[in-house]
C-alpha cells in the first residue's frame, strides 16, 4: 500500500499563556508596518501603487493591511528571509538554519545577506507551537510566514496577530486558484513580499531574471519537454515521492519536465510501500534526495522492484548526495534556484540523455 501525509505535523497548540506578554509587546513593537501580501506574478489583490501603504493583501488565512513599510520583519520559515534578501530587505530574526549555517543562512543567499545589510538574530521556531514569548522579544512590526516552518493553527495566527500583522501565503496564486501549503511558486510568494515591503519593482525584476535562468536551460534542452520526473526519497523503510506542487517538483516543471504523471500525491508527499514501487515505473528520471542519510541510497538501491523501474533501466536517476545542493534545492529561493541550476544542469543532461552507459556525475560543492 502507499499512504499520503503531510511534510510537518500540526500540534495541539496551548498559546494562552503567553497572549497577555503577546499583547502587551504589540503596544510596545514598531507600527510602522503591517503584513500585507498578495498572490505571485499575476493575481493581486493589493490595493494602491507599487510600493504605496497603507496596502491590503488576500491571504490563505484572510486579509492583511499593512500601514507603513515594515522595518523590523521576523520570518517563522526556511526560506523566507532569502526572499527578503532577494529583494534587498533585512530582517531582524530568522530561524535557525536546519542545516546549521551561520546566521540561519544557506551559502547560496549570503551574497543577498550581505548586500541586503542583514545580520539578523536567530530563534529556534519550534516543530509543533510557534513561541509567541520569542517572537514578540523582537518587536516585529512584520511577521513573514509564506513557508512556515508547520501549518499555523487560527489560535496561533490571532496571538501572533496581535503582536504584529502576520503575512502567510497568498490565498490564490497567479494562475487565479487556491494555493497550497507549501506549494506557492517562487515568483507568486515574492510578488506577496514585494508588495508587503514595498519593492513590488524589484520583486519583478527579480521574477523575470530567475524567469531567463529556466528559459535558457528549455531553449538548450528541447528534447527534456514532456519527460516525465518526480522528487523523491526514502524515509521510514520506504520510498516517497513529493507533491507535484512541491518547490522541488516546481523546479523541474520550469526545466520543461512533467512532474504530474504519478497518482496520488495530493498531500505533500506520497509514501510508497516496496511492493507498490512501481508507481513510479514509468518514470523517465526520479531525482533521490539522500545527502542527508548517504545509507538512503543502497536502501533504495535493495528494493525489489528498483531494478525494474525505467528510470534505472535508462540510467535517469539522479543521485544529490552533497548537503548544500539538497538545502539549495529545498529552499527555492531566487539564490538557491540560481546556485541548484549550476550544479544539477550537468547532472540532468546525463540522465536525460536516453543512453544508460552515460554516468551520471556527482556533484560536491566541496565547501562541506
Amino acid at each position: 500500500m502507499f499512504s499520503s501525509f503531510s511534510r510537518r505535523k500540526a500540534g495541539a497548540i496551548g498559546l494562552a499563556a503567553v497572549a497577555a506578554l503577546a499583547l502587551a509587546a504589540c503596544s510596545s513593537a514598531s507600527s510602522d508596518g503591517e503584513p500585507s501580501a498578495s498572490a505571485s506574478t499575476g493575481a493581486s489583490t493589493a490595493t494602491g501603487d507599487a510600493g504605496a501603504f497603507p496596502v491590503t493583501i488576500d491571504t490563505a488565512m484572510g486579509e492583511v493591511t499593512i500601514d507603513a513599510k515594515p522595518e523590523r520583519i521576523v520570518t517563522l520559515g526556511s526560506h523566507e528571509h532569502e526572499y527578503l534578501y532577494a529583494l534587498g530587505v533585512a530582517p531582524v530574526a530568522v530561524p535557525v538554519s536546519w542545516q546549521g549555517y551561520d546566521n540561519g543562512t544557506g551559502p547560496w543567499a549570503v551574497a543577498d545577506m550581505e548586500a541586503a545589510g542583514a545580520a539578523p538574530e536567530t530563534f529556534e521556531p519550534g516543530t509543533t507551537t510557534y513561541d509567541a514569548e520569542v517572537i514578540a522579544s523582537f518587536k516585529p512590526d512584520l511577521i513573514v510566514a509564506t513557508y512556515p516552518n508547520h501549518t499555523m493553527t487560527q489560535e496561533e495566527y490571532d496571538l501572533l496577530s496581535g503582536i504584529a500583522p502576520v503575512l502567510t501565503r497568498p490565498a490564490t496564486g497567479s494562475d487565479g486558484t487556491e494555493t497550497v501549503e507549501w506549494g506557492v511558486t517562487m515568483a507568486d510568494e515574492l510578488t506577496e513580499l514585494g508588495k508587503a515591503t514595498g519593492t513590488e519593482d524589484k520583486a519583478a525584476e527579480v521574477i523575470a531574471d530567475v524567469d531567463a535562468q529556466f528559459k535558457a536551460v528549455r531553449d538548450a534542452h528541447p528534447e527534456w519537454a514532456g519527460k516525465t520526473s518526480q522528487v523523491g526519497g526514502y524515509y521510514e523503510g520506504q520510498a516517497f515521492v513529493y507533491a507535484a506542487s512541491d518547490t522541488r517538483n516546481q523546479f523541474l516543471a520550469n526545466l520543461g519536465l512533467d512532474v504530474s504523471s504519478v497518482p496520488g500525491t495530493d498531500a505533500a508527499w506520497l509514501q510508497i510501500s516496496a511492493e507498490k514501487l512501481d508507481v513510479i515505473g514509468n518514470l523517465d528520471s526520479v531525482v533521490w534526495q539522500v545527502a542527508t542519510d548517504p545509507t538512503t541510497q543502497a536502501s533504495l538501491e535493495a528494493l525489489p522492484l528498483f531494478a525494474s523501474l525505467n528510470s534505472t533501466k535508462v540510467g535517469g536517476n539522479v543521485w544529490i548526495t552533497d548537503s548544500v545542493l539538497e538545502g539549495a534545492f529545498f529552499a527555492n529561493s531566487p539564490s538557491s534556484i540560481t546556485y541548484s541550476l549550476n550544479a544539477f544542469v550537468p547532472q540532468l543532461e546525463a540522465a536525460l540523455d536516453g543512453d544508460p552507459a552515460t554516468k551520471v556525475p556527482a556533484y560536491s560543492d566541496g565547501s562541506q
